[in-house]
């Protein structure tokens, strides 16, 4: 869908609630789970929840809210998800600080619960797009012990024994393609193919191709190699690293120290800018 004339949630929806009933006839488009039976303004203790569901997964719970989020709904969405015993959490809001975001990250690594915060966007058409800001690093439609087991390759670097800065939960063997940090709706992920090793940002964003090219001189091309791989719908650069993959096992530890070395590098610039 065209987002190049964004238009305020408020301009749709004449109050959150009106929102709420919209999120809850329309979950699947969160991407969040399956949760059939949804409530809105659920009674929780003394107020109430903008969404709960049940699902074959848990329980679900959303707060959303017009603008950017803040920390009132935040504090909400926690005593909510604990009280209800939920399994998913979910902050709905047209943007976030980055201080929520790294908070929200902690949640994810250190709960059972999975939690997110989700931007939703609309256009002149009123049309809404939902784009994942921060989400658990599995996928909860996944069983939490990953049908399959979890990824071998990937596991030292989720166990922090090269850095912190892409450590975190196992990684299924079912989705072991990537793994991805997110700075400033800038998406570091690294990649692994059978064949070959490369880090690839995505852009997300109503002025994405703006901040690829302010970005992008970040890097030199006399220092990096890389290239263009955009889409219709996506703004990608990406940086080739070996023509080793998952399929050379015995080149791992190498494929692993580059990818894990160049995404940091990549990643502390773009913090280190402001940008």
């Amino acid at each position: 869908m065209n987002l190049q004339q964004l238009i305020p949630l408020s301009d749709i929806y004449n109050r959150e609630e009106d929102f709420s009933t919209d999120l809850a006839d329309n979950l699947d488009a969160l991407r969040i789970g399956s949760f059939e039976d949804v409530e809105t303004e659920a009674r929780v203790g003394t107020r109430r929840a903008d969404i709960v569901g049940i699902g074959e997964g848990g329980t679900l719970v959303v707060e959303n809210q017009f603008g950017k989020a803040d920390w009132d709904h935040w504090g909400r969405l926690e005593a909510y998800a604990r009280l209800k015993e939920a399994t998913v959490a979910v902050l709905v809001a047209e943007s976030f600080e980055e201080l929520m975001i790294v908070t929200c990250r902690l949640r994810d690594e250190d709960s059972t619960i999975d939690w997110y915060l989700i931007q939703a966007q609309a256009n002149s058409h009123n049309e809404l797009l939902f784009h994942h800001v921060v989400g658990p690093a599995i996928d909860i439609q996944t069983e939490k012990k990953a049908e399959g087991g979890y990824s071998e390759f990937w596991q030292p670097i989720r166990d922090g024994e090269l850095g912190e800065l892409f450590a975190g939960k196992p990684v299924p063997i079912s989705n072991e393609g990537w793994i991805s940090k997110s700075i400033r709706n800038v998406g570091v992920n690294l990649f692994l193919t059978n064949q070959r090793c490369y880090v690839q940002l995505y852009f997300e964003g109503k002025d994405r191709l703006e901040r690829r090219d302010k970005i992008m001189a970040l890097f030199p091309e006399s220092d990096y190699l890389y290239k263009y791989n955009d889409s219709p719908k996506q703004i990608r650069v990406q940086f080739p690293i070996l023509d080793k993959g998952k399929n050379d096992r015995d080149n791992w530890d190498e494929i692993r120290e580059e990818l894990v070395s160049l995404g940091t590098d990549i990643y502390n610039k773009i913090s280190e800018s402001g940008l």
